[in-house]
């Protein structure tokens, strides 16, 4: 997965929520919401996020496609 990439992760509970990936470390994707990826952004600093297995960040697939 590439760093700014649009995933949808399932949390505890099996909610879908979609994030941007910040890291992909193997095992572990980190993600964050969009507020903190833009917010990082306007401030020239690294996201803080949090980090999921693998296998409940899934490809984010637009439903305007």
């Amino acid at each position: 997965m590439k760093t700014g990439q649009m995933v949808q992760v399932i949390e505890y509970g099996g909610r879908k929520l979609v994030r941007r990936v910040i890291s992909d470390r193997g095992r572990i994707v980190e993600v964050c919401n969009e507020n903190e990826w833009k917010s990082a952004q306007r401030d020239r600093r690294e996201p803080k996020g949090i980090g999921f297995p693998r296998e409940n960040v899934q490809e984010h697939v637009s439903e305007a496609q």
